[in-house]
């Protein structure tokens, strides 16, 4: 018999959760050190947003008979809201975030075998190159924000608001500059944090669909031993099919660990959906008009120029940001539906009739689709990308309709 694997799921998560401590979001545990100072730097960088965003909706107060420069600001107001909305939801529900990463590595979502072994690592690549992707997307847009103001022709600022001062004097310009582009990044990163723990989970989903297909595709190359699968050899194989009936017992056994883990993947999909659903439902809200405002906005400055180019990288954002949920979503739909065609393909026709009727139970439950649902009303798929760039396109024709 070979002895299986293990794989850390949890390293999964060690990126965000370093990025959620630096950004003062993560919840600090009752024995924490200096968490009264921790606390009080959440509370500065939260001050510093709140501003913010107040500067920015007494801006557009002041400005409300001029749709040009409401939605000059429009845009970049809506997107920190939303971040920040998002943020504190998770925040508030930190404590079970914590308890499901900790459960990543349950018995029954461990590699059983190579092959799982090599699919959750190669999947962990994969994330890694999507992680790199989105911080390249959001640095890229927070560079050409910072450049913007130091290239135009004359003295602006990164993002329209009012101020109770002259900011045009250089000292308070200057202030001005890096306390805009400090939340700018803050949010950046808050943003990246929140997506990557979520992608992070969704992407779990998948890992354990694919393995627990090779389990059932495969399923006479395991064994049942204190609760768990394991990997048989080839020799102790060949001796489990000389006894047809001892063959039907160890493969209901197994089949049986498959059901288990078959209904920990629901379960788990569904903690991910009572913890995330606030924060996706406000994704899915508000991206649509984020997008037309600041395509709008984009169609009103000079192809070319570095203003352009911070809007042109701000909606790639948006874009990838709200095509990767729904390709998630589409993922989950996909291999989820994978299930039932490989408890087909066990070995049922070598089986007795209680295996069979084992199957039966576990097929009927796995015709259920698995998918995550976003606030009662949709699920989380690429049609519903498509809806969301049909929506948005409708705003920015009457915005245009309306200029």
């Amino acid at each position: 018999m070979k002895k299986n694997k293990t794989f850390d799921y949890t390293q999964l998560m060690a990126h965000t959760i370093k990025i959620y401590k630096f950004l003062g979001f993560w919840r600090p545990d009752p024995d924490m050190k200096h968490k009264n100072l921790y606390h009080c730097y959440t509370a500065f960088w939260l001050s510093l947003s709140l501003i913010f965003i107040s500067s920015q909706v007494i801006y557009m107060y002041n400005s409300r008979k001029s749709l040009k420069e409401v939605l000059a600001a429009l845009y970049i107001t809506l997107t920190f809201v939303s971040i920040l909305a998002r943020q504190l939801t998770t925040y508030q529900s930190m404590n079970e975030l914590k308890e499901i990463i900790k459960d990543l590595n349950r018995p029954l979502f461990q590699v059983k075998c190579q092959k799982h072994y090599e699919i959750a690592d190669k999947t962990t690549r994969n994330q890694r190159l999507l992680y790199n992707i989105c911080l390249f997307l959001g640095l890229s847009t927070d560079i050409f924000a910072a450049i913007f103001p130091l290239l135009a022709n004359e003295k602006v600022i990164l993002a329209k608001a009012w101020f109770p001062y002259d900011w045009t004097k250089p000292f308070n310009y200057f202030m001005t500059y890096i306390f805009q582009n400090a939340v700018l990044i803050w949010h950046t990163l808050v943003c990246y944090s929140g997506d990557m723990s979520t992608f992070t989970l969704l992407l779990h989903i998948g890992i354990q669909c694919d393995i627990l297909c090779y389990t059932l595709n495969h399923l006479d190359d395991f064994y049942f031993k204190d609760g768990m699968l394991h990997e048989i050899t080839p020799r102790d194989k060949l001796e489990f099919r000389k006894d047809m009936e001892k063959f039907s017992q160890a493969m209901a056994k197994n089949l049986v660990v498959c059901v288990r883990h078959h209904r920990e993947i629901i379960k788990f999909a569904k903690d991910i959906q009572r913890i995330k659903e606030v924060d996706i439902f406000i994704l899915f809200a508000s991206r649509a008009l984020i997008l037309c405002t600041c395509l709008f906005q984009l169609s009103m400055v000079q192809f070319g120029s570095v203003e352009s180019m911070m809007l042109l990288f701000f909606s790639m954002c948006m874009l990838t940001e709200q095509f990767v949920f729904c390709w998630f979503g589409s993922d989950i739909i996909y291999k989820g539906s994978l299930i039932l065609q490989a408890a087909y393909n066990t070995p049922w026709t070598d089986c007795n009739n209680r295996f069979r009727k084992i199957l039966l139970q576990f097929m009927t439950q796995a015709c259920c689709p698995l998918n995550i649902p976003v606030g009662g009303l949709f699920v989380m798929s690429l049609p519903i990308f498509i809806s969301v760039l049909q929506t948005a396109y409708s705003f920015l024709t009457l915005l245009h309709s309306i200029q």
